[in-house]
């Protein structure tokens, strides 16, 4: 909500302009690519709104998602978690300094627990695929037999938050792009909200 009001209700530039000219433009993958790509890296840039800026462009200029589209967005993603592990690894022998024993086994146990449900985080959206890789690298996991997972992952946020999107905005013409990041936000709250009921229910189930 406070990128909302700072991106969309502020005069402190004209984003819609910004937008609208990186659209129109040659460079505009490469735009796309550099935006997904910091929201995609945790945690350096916090919530940067690569999404916002891609999707405002469907807003603001509907069309459908061409593949330039759904390649550039993907690849950002998959970089962007990789980075994330990266960092997350040369930083893991700080993290074993300050941490104790207990609680870095604490954190292995609910990632042996939970891990395939945070799985889920790579079909919903760049930030949240960026912490769970952020979150393998400090606790020392393989990368390599998550490739699959985030390769999927990336596609199936693609196809949500960009393919799916554009199309259904190209098909109702413009509209006013807070409205659908608004819309978008609320998306989100809910499938976290669900998957989190659900992984705190289940032992109980189990019980």
């Amino acid at each position: 909500m406070c990128m909302y009001l700072v991106l969309y209700k502020t005069e402190l530039f004209d984003l819609n302009a910004v937008v609208q000219g990186a659209t129109g433009s040659w460079w505009f993958p490469v735009f796309m690519f550099g935006c997904v790509l910091l929201e995609s890296v945790f945690p350096y840039f916090g919530y940067f709104p690569g999404t916002a800026l891609i999707l405002m462009s469907a807003a603001l200029n509907p069309k459908p998602a061409d593949v330039s589209v759904f390649i550039m967005a993907w690849l950002a993603i998959i970089v962007g978690a990789v980075l994330s592990y990266g960092q997350a690894r040369f930083f893991r022998p700080f993290l074993q300094r300050v941490a104790s024993k207990a609680a870095l086994s604490r954190c292995e146990s609910l990632f042996d627990a939970y891990g395939p449900y945070a799985r889920v985080a790579l079909f919903v959206h760049p930030n949240a695929s960026a912490m769970y890789f952020t979150a393998l690298g400090l606790l020392g996991r393989n990368l390599t037999r998550e490739l699959a997972y985030l390769c999927a992952g990336a596609a199936a946020a693609v196809g949500i938050l960009f393919v799916i999107v554009t199309r259904l905005v190209s098909s109702v013409g413009a509209t006013d792009d807070g409205q659908l990041q608004v819309l978008l936000a609320a998306g989100l709250v809910a499938i976290g909200t669900l998957v989190g009921l659900y992984t705190a229910w289940r032992p109980e189930r189990v019980g």
